[in-house]
């Protein structure tokens, strides 16, 4: 079993190939100094010369998930994990990585290895040099936005463990196969575009882990390379009249699935960056661990699509090793 099954997220949707951009991140990926993962680059279509190009560049050394539908990009990166573990079975972690993200530092799989062994955390997150929403998820409260002034604040201790109900943006992301496991898809797959990091302090709480941000890397990131939530335009949604922390994929309402009575009852809370619902506090230990065992249980039946909502099964791909 390889340690972590790295997942590079790719979409043609906007119309962009950015193909050099890709063989840039992928080949810094490679050459990490670490001897036990996969890669998999998940596309959404992009053109298929785009993925003959990729395969042709990197013969034996990637694995290529191509999705001949629109979904968004949970649903594509679940889709790329569950298409990697039918054939080769499950690792002991899932790197989401976007596609505007490179590793200049070799260590970096080894460090984040290193972390998940310890057994504590079920999320580990290295920083995107901008794009962070460190002052809206974080409460870093400071009017230019300055990300060295944020990271003078949350890492003045080291590294920095999120607290229950703050997020942040990730666009490198390593899950633990605990979680996977227990929620049957690395992702929450309900979000259409924005807020699927407002629950990620919850997933982990429930399993008695923790979120944590890492000082000590900081890497590079074009914004939106590929399009921001390509297929799925959070701009266009709020055209209509609705709100981005309700803007459900597939359902009808993100907000009636998530802020009800039986969510209060169990601690949850939701985007509360914006105030939509506050956790209850009471309901967590020192450790930012969930104490009630309901918890778990809300979340896995209602962050993530039921089989006859969205057949993973069903959906149109072709997978290339």
């Amino acid at each position: 079993m390889k340690k972590i099954l790295a997942v590079y997220n790719t979409c043609g949707i906007s119309g962009r190939e950015n193909l050099q951009d890709y063989i840039s991140s992928i080949e810094l990926i490679l050459d990490q100094d670490f001897d036990s993962f996969d890669l998999v680059v998940s596309s959404c279509l992009n053109e298929k010369s785009t993925i003959d190009s990729l395969l042709d560049k990197f013969s034996g050394k990637i694995f290529v998930n191509f999705v001949k539908e629109c979904h968004p990009v949970n649903v594509t990166f679940n889709h790329a994990v569950r298409r990697y573990i039918d054939k080769f079975g499950p690792c002991g972690s899932y790197l989401y990585v976007d596609s505007g993200t490179s590793f200049p530092q070799k260590s970096l799989f080894k460090d984040l290895n290193s972390y998940l062994e310890t057994g504590k955390y079920g999320m580990i997150t290295p920083q995107p040099e901008n794009d962070t929403e460190y002052y809206n998820g974080l409460g870093v409260g400071r009017h230019d936005k300055d990300d060295e002034y944020a990271r003078e604040i949350l890492f003045k201790e080291g590294d920095y463990i999120i607290p229950i109900g703050k997020g942040m943006g990730t666009h490198t992301n390593l899950i633990s196969e605990d979680l996977r496991s227990f929620y049957g898809n690395v992702y929450p797959d309900i979000f259409a575009s924005h807020c699927t990091e407002s629950t990620f302090s919850f997933l982990n709480a429930a399993l008695k882990k923790n979120w944590i941000l890492l000082k000590d890397y900081v890497l590079p990131h074009k914004i939106s390379l590929d399009g921001q939530s390509s297929g799925f335009s959070p701009a266009f949604w709020q055209a209509t009249g609705k709100p981005t922390y309700d803007h459900p994929y597939i359902i009808d309402s993100i907000l009636e699935r998530l802020v009800t009575e039986e969510s209060k009852a169990c601690g949850f809370g939701y985007e509360e960056c914006r105030g939509i619902m506050r956790h209850d506090s009471s309901q967590y230990d020192e450790n930012y661990h969930s104490t009630n065992e309901d918890l778990k249980e809300f979340l896995k039946n209602n962050l993530f699509l039921k089989k006859e909502e969205l057949d993973y099964e069903e959906i149109e791909h072709e997978f290339f090793y």
